[in-house]
């Protein structure tokens, strides 16, 4: 990267030299030097980054709160301006060092090196809390299948974001290209699969439950591997927290949610429905054939009138055995039951 020549600096910078190696004892000239002029410039940033944030902080908040845009308040939460707001002196020193180091320039390598890590880190830190800020915006926004599939994606930007950051570090402090690193990691690649296994399978199950619609944040899930049943109320990569009737949490692995048997039980509350499971008990000797006389009893109640309707062939059947003309449908034919029909009565 092209450095500005900062010209001016140079005769203050010849003074302090010059003082130091004719004042301090030879064994200490050089580190002497160094330091002061570390020092400095971590002194200039942190001079530079107070002053920006107390100018600029008050500024960005007014305007965030002035347009009251979610968007920008999310951003704001989560101190991305903050981390622009460092990124600015820090590339002001950047330029600075060829020019501080003029006369110490065996060490420019190292302090070059370092001010590209932190370049790197800083971009890094506003990438990782920009997806952060997006995420929350959406999550903010509206519980949809977008915003599980966008979370998903958010922590997988962030894990291979994490990788790249490993990676471009170590080319910096190692002196060499990030190709060759991943040349080195290629012979690996079964260990990082492995490494890695819960957060591949996170990521394509995320990417699956948004595409297929099958819940999102809010919905009532039944689980019926673990025997849990509750609201989700959150979806990583890897894990799903359910919150169950009594409020406790259950997190489950979020492969398992496209892997087994998943209930969801919103439509009924989407449609201001509810689910009732009861268990009935009967005594299987109670259990018989309805005779005509049960039938003409059982037809002044309303709600089996439509039942009735469509089994005309065994109210047929039934009057005839009344009349004693058919007493072999009893044997052939099929019947009425009295369970049968209370099945009916009550759905």
């Amino acid at each position: 990267m092209e450095r500005i020549n900062y010209s001016m600096l140079q005769p203050y910078i010849t003074d302090i030299d010059q003082y130091i190696r004719k004042n301090f004892p030879a064994e200490i000239r050089e580190i002497s030097v160094l330091s002061y002029k570390v020092i400095s410039l971590i002194i200039l940033f942190v001079t530079l980054a107070y002053l920006l944030k107390k100018l600029l902080l008050p500024l960005i908040r007014w305007a965030v709160n002035k347009l009251d845009r979610p968007l920008y308040k999310a951003l704001y939460e989560r101190k991305v301006f903050r981390a622009f707001l460092n990124f600015i002196p820090l590339m002001f020193c950047y330029f600075l060092i060829e020019e501080v180091f003029y006369r110490s320039k065996r060490y420019l390598p190292y302090i070059d090196m370092c001010f590209n890590w932190l370049i790197v880190t800083i971009l890094g830190q506003i990438l990782y809390r920009t997806t952060k800020a997006i995420e929350d915006h959406t999550s903010y926004q509206t519980a949809d299948y977008n915003t599980t599939s966008f979370k998903a994606v958010g922590q997988s930007i962030r894990i291979a974001g994490s990788l790249i950051y490993v990676i471009i570090s170590l080319s910096i402090f190692l002196r060499v290209s990030p190709g060759s690193i991943l040349a080195g990691l290629g012979a690996i690649t079964a260990l990082v699969l492995l490494m890695f296994r819960d957060s591949i399978l996170g990521f394509i199950s995320g990417i699956h439950v948004a595409t297929s619609k099958l819940f999102k944040v809010g919905d009532w899930i039944n689980l019926t591997k673990y025997k849990l049943e509750g609201t989700v109320v959150e979806i990583n990569l890897l894990t799903t927290k359910i919150k169950n009737f009594d409020n406790t949490i259950s997190s489950v692995p979020t492969y398992d949610l496209i892997s087994s048997e998943v209930r969801n039980a919103q439509v009924l509350i989407d449609r201001n429905s509810r689910r009732i499971k009861r268990s009935v008990y009967f005594n299987i000797k109670s259990f018989h054939f309805i005779d005509y006389r049960l039938f003409q009893r059982l037809q002044k109640i309303d709600l089996l009138k439509d039942y009735f309707l469509t089994v005309k062939n065994e109210i047929r059947r039934l009057e005839h055995m009344e009349e004693g003309s058919a007493e072999e449908d009893l044997i052939n034919g099929k019947q009425l039951t009295n369970i049968g029909t209370f099945r009916m009565y009550v759905l």
